[in-house]
């Protein structure tokens, strides 16, 4: 008695799977694999059936046993090409997927592009405008300093032309900090060379560069990307880290270029990190190197220095 409770219990659930099914079919847009599936499910209702009648009817079982054997046979069939179908729709979805990281890696990389160009620009304004104005200054300062000659006022004047002087020093140095000529000339691992050299020059933590690029060039955005990147992490160390030793690995390594970066500083902790403020450096790194489809992997625990891992295939 107990069986045939759970025989009639089993052909409602089954049907009222099926019912559900065929009512998702509209929020499916009617795809054949779903379609597939509800009859699948309502096969198996009928089966269940046949099921439940040997029990009921036992006379009738060669003929239900060959009828449960057949609706079997058809609810595979129906499950195969269900599968079939859904695996086309895990290919489509794929493809979808690769398209909007194609169309995300595209719009960051303008953005990037777009942004570089306007620093190139503003770095140009500077170096080719103030720049000869300031020339000009310093040289109507040294036309005076020859027409005083030797007067009380000739220390105001030095004073003037000395801070001329800085002010074209500044001016050069912000120009190329902004859109460094070095790194258009002549590549990334000059350009970074150049600039941890400025940096050694006025802080104490030493820096030290191990690369294979040498003179190698990649294209603009890998370049000014990882550039950028770089000088990043290099200021946020001298910032925060309270680090002796810097140690930046870059490498080009079959057609993949890595950069590895290591400080033996405080450390921190990098999801707390990005999720405050503080984080919008790391944020713009990580945005800048989805432009390129690159990976970002930040290691740190505090007081153990940290450990940055870029990779970018070119």
């Amino acid at each position: 008695m107990l069986i045939k409770v759970a025989l009639i219990l089993s052909v409602i659930l089954q049907f009222a799977a099926a019912i559900i099914s065929i009512s998702l079919v509209r929020r499916t847009k009617t795809n054949i694999a779903w379609w597939l599936i509800s009859l699948g499910f309502v096969f198996m209702a009928v089966r269940r059936i046949f099921e439940m009648n040997i029990f009921f009817y036992p006379e009738n079982q060669p003929v239900n046993n060959l009828f449960n054997s057949w609706i079997g046979v058809l609810i595979s069939l129906i499950m195969l090409l269900s599968l079939i179908f859904i695996r086309r729709i895990f290919n489509i979805q794929k493809k979808y997927d690769e398209l909007r990281k194609q169309s995300e890696s595209k719009v960051l990389s303008a953005i990037v592009k777009t942004e570089e160009t306007e620093r190139m620009r503003f770095a140009k304004e500077l170096h080719d405008g103030l720049g000869p104005l300031l020339s000009s200054v310093k040289m109507s300062v040294s036309t005076i300093k020859k027409q005083l000659g030797e007067t009380a006022d000739q220390k105001v004047i030095d004073n003037v032309d000395k801070l001329v002087d800085e002010s074209i020093v500044t001016i050069k140095e912000i120009s190329d900090n902004i859109s460094p000529h070095i790194l258009n000339n002549f590549g990334l691992y000059k350009a970074l060379h150049s600039f941890v050299t400025k940096i050694q020059n006025s802080n104490q933590a030493k820096i030290i560069i191990n690369s294979n690029l040498e003179e190698k060039r990649f294209a603009y955005n890998i370049e000014v990307v990882f550039y950028r990147v770089v000088c990043e992490l290099i200021t946020n160390t001298l910032k925060h880290a309270s680090a002796k030793k810097i140690t930046i690995d870059l490498f080009d390594d079959n057609k993949e270029l890595i950069l590895e970066y290591f400080d033996d500083g405080i450390g921190f902790n990098p999801e707390k990190t990005m999720a405050s403020t503080r984080g919008m450096g790391l944020a713009n790194m990580r945005s800048r190197l989805k432009s390129l489809n690159g990976s970002f992997q930040v290691f740190s625990r505090k007081g153990q220095g940290v450990c940055f891992t870029v990779k970018v295939k070119y």
